[in-house]
């Protein structure tokens, strides 16, 4: 009973953290103060705009995880995917300072209990 309730937690966790930065797709002018984004860079706008529904995509599904079991191997693999590749393309260019970090500084944080998710939902079979 514990062991469901800290798992369903877990991907609660996740969910909240990839649907943080949501508002982008309903006020764009968001992406200034939250990046940084000129306005007036359409091509950008709609790459981040884009990025913010995944994003919330990838939060609704592990939000659906956490009551229903049998949706957790996709929420783990959509989420692992993202914070692993960002991480990754984190480290890649540098550990870049400003907007970039604090996205990974929230990875960083989604990690344990990514981590603790999957290993209830794949490692104890």
């Amino acid at each position: 009973m514990l062991d469901g309730m800290w798992t369903a937690l877990a991907f609660a966790v996740v969910g909240a953290i990839h649907l943080m930065p949501v508002a982008p797709v309903f006020v764009p002018d968001t992406l200034s103060r939250l990046y940084g984004i000129a306005p007036n860079d359409s091509t950008l706008l709609v790459l981040m705009r884009h990025r913010a529904l995944l994003l919330a995509l990838v939060g609704i599904l592990c939000l659906w995880a956490s009551w229903a079991s049998g949706v957790r191997p996709a929420a783990l693999l959509a989420a692992a995917i993202n914070v692993v590749g960002f991480l990754g393309f984190y480290a890649l260019y540098g550990n870049p300072s400003g907007a970039l970090r604090t996205i990974a500084i929230a990875d960083l944080v989604a990690v344990p209990p990514l981590a603790f998710a999957a290993w209830m939902t794949l490692g104890r079979s």
